[in-house]
């Protein structure tokens, strides 16, 4: 493999932030020189490995463009997809990894920092069904590396075969009322809610150890019903007795190696007072770009969110989302989705990866 994604490696284990530009331009050139779907579209622009000269000028890949396009500097080691549900699922976005260990580093770096810093281990009970059924997954090829490298004795995959089995997680976190062993519950926020109205129906209420937490990921997507973060963390306190410090949302995609958390537990265990907002790791940086120009907001102002994520090494290294958010002290802020005229800049960035 390339020795670009060493360096990538290097870094994630041993972050060093006045460091992240060059690398963010040695892996820009290693992707121009390897993708020839990128290489067009970046030379179409003007803009090469010797005319950019800061990170944030490197061309971004839409996210859309997944669908259409192999972005990929090398044979691919597995493929994930998107959910596809955008465009009705006939088409879905494919992220193709020809250096698994990127993922795997970032993915597990990145779980340690902000879902287990007290922690060398813990009893997982994951309401994701497990890597071997769903392949296609990232989430769940993550959170198979979390039972591997952090799961404690008593860790169980409570879903599969497209339902869940309430029963046996109901059985896992009584164990852990009845022995005392801290638990964390990894699971989409669409299945927890299902796992709550479950509870609700049955007359369930836990008492988890403390040191017990959650994550969830996903939104809403596929939820039974809408419920906002804050019912949602109430929820977790009359269910689990989970403290709502303990409860951590995930922001991920496929189409990135790395992944933002609530700061809630990592600022927690460092002992400082924050806002709940999302964070990232060293090697994921995120501009707010105007939607309609893709031109970079001042500091605050909300627009459409653009990551520079070095764990992509292989893939893509800077991509646009259709998401909106801004940036503030804490963290980044997602408020919604780019639609209709506002996407002008998204629309046509992307139309240089179709035509």
């Amino acid at each position: 493999m390339h020795p670009i994604h060493d360096e990538v490696l290097a870094y994630i284990a041993n972050p060093a932030p006045e460091r992240f530009a060059a690398l963010a331009l040695a892996v820009f050139e290693h992707q121009f020189a390897s993708i020839p779907a990128y290489r067009a579209v970046c030379e179409r622009r003007g803009a090469t490995p010797d005319s950019v000269g800061d990170w944030r000028l490197v061309p971004p890949v839409p996210t859309l463009a997944f669908k259409y396009r192999q972005l990929c500097c090398a044979p691919p080691e597995h493929v994930f997809m998107t959910s596809g549900t955008t465009t009705g699922g006939e088409r879905r976005g494919r992220h193709p990894m020809p250096d698994l260990r990127l993922y795997r580093a970032a993915a597990l770096a990145g779980l340690r920092q902000f879902v287990l810093p007290d922690r060398h281990d813990i009893r997982i009970v994951s309401l994701i069904p497990p890597v071997q059924q769903r392949p296609e997954s990232s989430l769940a090829q993550m959170v198979a590396w979390a039972l591997e490298a952090f799961g404690a004795p008593g860790s169980v995959v409570c879903a599969g075969d497209d339902r869940f089995d309430f029963d046996a997680g109901a059985a896992a976190l009584r164990r852990s009322e009845a022995d005392g062993a801290p638990v964390c519950i990894m699971t989409t926020t669409a299945g927890l809610l299902r796992f709550l109205d479950h509870c609700d129906r049955r007359g369930w209420t836990f008492r988890l150890p403390h040191g017990s937490r959650l994550m969830d990921t996903g939104g809403t997507k596929g939820a039974p019903r809408v419920l906002s973060r804050q019912g949602l963390l109430h929820g977790c306190w009359s269910a689990f007795a989970i403290p709502g410090y303990f409860v951590v949302n995930e922001y991920g995609m496929a189409e990135l190696s790395s992944q933002f958390y609530d700061n809630v537990v990592r600022d927690r265990y460092h002992g400082l007072a924050t806002r709940r907002a999302k964070t990232s790791p060293p090697w994921l940086r995120t501009r707010v770009l105007d939607p309609a120009t893709l031109r970079e907001v001042p500091d605050g102002d909300p627009g459409v969110l653009c990551h520079t994520d070095l764990a992509n090494a292989g893939t893509a290294l800077s991509v646009l989302t259709e998401d909106l958010g801004r940036l503030t002290a804490d963290g980044l802020e997602i408020t919604g989705r780019v639609a209709g005229a506002e996407a002008r800049g998204c629309s046509l960035a992307l139309a240089e990866f179709v035509s």
